[in-house]
């Protein structure tokens, strides 16, 4: 499944889907940066046949920022670098995407907070609030993102 439709379930899918996948939104207090998390669903047999699993991820959209995304790559179809996101299997990076995970109904978080889905965990480290950073517990992988910069791990 690619990151694109695994987005787009997201946003969409109520938290107690059928599915049962576990997922978490939540936006920093100044509502610039909006962020999904999901938990890795392991795929299973029933009735002799293999049900794939669902991919967790833990991505961040931003409405406003100074930085800028690298070039868009040739293999990305939608849009480009408005956000960043950390899968099960690849470090941080830009998100490739035709959808965005900016939700002001979700929970507003502050400086301080953390959040775990599955492996995943994110962040609101700065003083200020204005910063995300979310992990690949398993990994180590993901990434921080704020107004002013991005790291990717």
């Amino acid at each position: 499944m690619s990151v694109v439709a695994v987005a787009v379930l997201a946003a969409v899918a109520p938290a107690s889907s059928s599915a049962r996948i576990k997922q978490r939104f939540f936006h920093t207090l100044d509502g610039n940066i909006s962020c999904a998390m999901l938990q890795d669903k392991k795929a299973h047999r029933k009735h002799h046949r293999k049900i794939p699993g669902f991919p967790g991820e833990a991505r961040c959209d931003i409405q406003s920022h100074i930085w800028m995304a690298p070039p868009k790559p040739k293999w990305c179809p939608v849009d480009w670098g408005f956000g960043v996101e950390v899968t099960r299997k690849k470090g941080g990076r830009y998100v490739c995407a035709g959808d965005s995970v900016l939700n002001m109904s979700a929970p507003a978080l502050g400086p301080g907070a953390t959040v775990s889905v599955g492996h995943y965990t994110c962040a609101i480290p700065s003083p200020a609030g204005t910063s995300v950073l979310c992990t690949n517990r398993r990994t180590t992988h993901g990434f921080e993102i704020s107004a002013d910069a991005v790291s990717l791990f």
